[in-house]
């Protein structure tokens, strides 16, 4: 189920450049939508993924493989809460930087990959 969530919007635009993926975002919306309405997802995308992540671990250790067996329901929900996190961090960020030139806020001073001399917003309304 949580990785219904997460593969989605990830096969979804893998999907646009690769055939490969067209069937397994498939897989995931109509996942995504029986998970939705409280059915079992009956598409076996969770199990083939998981075999396959596993299947490639277990070439390097045997025991990590296990693990991540194991622990599969667990890294998925982790996983997923880290993806909407950066999700809303690039989205925060992104605001900042159009309304006040930084990637930090009104006053910040920190660290910034995106350096601007004026705000993106002064660019915009200079335009009109």
């Amino acid at each position: 189920m949580v990785l219904c969530l997460l593969a989605l919007p990830i096969f979804a635009i893998l999907s646009i450049f690769s055939l490969k993926y067209r069937q397994l975002t498939k897989d995931a919306w109509n996942c995504l939508l029986k998970t939705a309405t409280f059915r079992k997802c009956e598409s076996g995308l969770d199990d083939r993924i998981k075999s396959s992540i596993t299947g490639s671990i277990l070439g390097i250790s045997p025991r990590l493989a296990k693990f991540f067996y194991k622990n599969y329901k667990i890294i998925s929900w982790l996983i997923l809460f880290l993806f909407i996190w950066s999700i809303y961090v690039s989205g925060y960020g992104i605001y900042n930087y159009i309304v006040y030139g930084n990637c930090n806020g009104a006053q910040s001073a920190a660290f910034c990959a995106i350096k601007a001399s004026e705000t993106l917003w002064d660019k915009l309304i200079g335009c009109f």
